[in-house]
């Protein structure tokens, strides 16, 4: 499978996020990534609204677009959020705080809600309630978390406190803050069924890393079947389905 998401036109440059796609790692990612939506959409049936949260450039809404989705783009950069717009004229771009709380949309008015890699915004105490307020019933969320129960998160946490510096600059509170157990719980109890879940991240690699043995090592993960052991993956990527009877008026 290819990383391409879309076609860009010959007069733009690619953004950041989209160069890091471009890399060995970032490819490995993506494309889990890139499967994970191209489920969702068939799972939600005929294209009606979808919101990218956290869209950058729009390599995501673009793909959306082309497949026949009104798309709502959000993001707390101006320039990436005009980025969006230039590409995909006919988008919402909402510009948004980074504190924001509330999902700019109605209630039951999205079949798809897309919130990839966007750790804060995932990983916010009330994001499973407005996930749930502003989907349709049915509607389909898909998304990565990250793993506290995890290796990644053990070495993440140990080497920040190694380094006062990285500690005070660097040591989010929303990276790696639940287990995995317990926000699926949470999602579930909220309504919602996991359709699909995949572990991945396992190797001790960065998004930009092109390490010449990542193709082998990646194969290697796959077969030791890495990554259906969700509850001890350092992310999950995920498409989960809200229940049909599950509408908060």
């Amino acid at each position: 499978m290819s990383n391409t998401l879309a076609t860009l036109p010959a007069t733009e440059q690619a953004t950041y996020w989209e160069k890091i796609a471009g890399t060995k790692w970032g490819t490995y990612v993506t494309e889990i990534e890139k499967r994970a939506l191209l489920m969702a959409t068939e799972l939600a049936g005929e294209p009606t609204v979808a919101l990218d949260i956290g869209c950058e450039g729009g390599r995501w809404s673009m793909l959306l677009a082309d497949l026949g989705w009104n798309i709502i783009c959000t993001d707390i950069d101006p320039t990436n959020l005009a980025i969006c717009q230039r590409r995909i004229p006919q988008a919402n771009c909402l510009l948004v705080g980074s504190d924001d709380s509330c999902i700019p949309c109605e209630t039951d008015s999205l079949g798809l809600l897309l919130c990839l890699e966007v750790f804060k915004v995932i990983h916010a105490d009330c994001f499973i309630d407005e996930s749930s307020r502003v989907l349709t019933p049915s509607g389909i969320l898909v998304g990565v978390v990250q793993n506290r129960f995890s290796h990644r998160a053990l070495a993440h946490r140990f080497i920040s406190k190694l380094n006062l510096t990285r500690r005070r600059q660097h040591l989010l509170p929303y990276l790696y803050k639940f287990s995995y157990r317990a926000w699926k719980k949470r999602l579930i109890q909220s309504g919602f069924r996991i359709v699909h879940e995949e572990g991945i991240c396992w190797l001790p690699f960065g998004r930009s890393s092109n390490f010449f043995l990542i193709a082998q090592l990646i194969e290697m993960e796959r077969r030791l079947g890495l990554r259906y052991l969700t509850t001890l993956s350092p992310w999950i990527v995920f498409v989960a389905q809200k229940s049909a009877a599950n509408s908060i008026k």
